[in-house]
């Protein structure tokens, strides 16, 4: 009886599906490596790039905050000195 349980389509059909399933892990395994490595390094090298970028720009962007923050201060010392001119006129 064990041995007709084995030999049935049943058994042939699922025992393909497996091997199937096993053979299509194995291929997808050695056809994604690859690619995964590809990809690993071009965002490595992108890193590097944005890195670089970065080095340069952040202290031009922080210069350029330091002289927006200096002509703001200018800004109100004048608004300051408008508002006493206002005053004085008005009196």
């Amino acid at each position: 009886m064990e041995t007709k349980k084995w030999k049935s389509a049943q058994a042939y059909i699922i025992v393909a599906i497996i091997l199937t399933i096993f053979v299509y892990i194995g291929v997808d395994a050695f056809s994604t490596k690859p690619q995964i490595k590809k990809d690993l390094t071009e965002v490595k090298g992108q890193y590097k790039e944005l890195s670089n970028f970065l080095e340069i720009k952040i202290p031009e962007i922080d210069s350029t905050f330091k002289l927006q923050a200096d002509q703001i201060r200018e800004q109100k010392t004048q608004m300051s000195e408008l508002e006493q001119t206002i005053d004085k006129l008005s009196k």
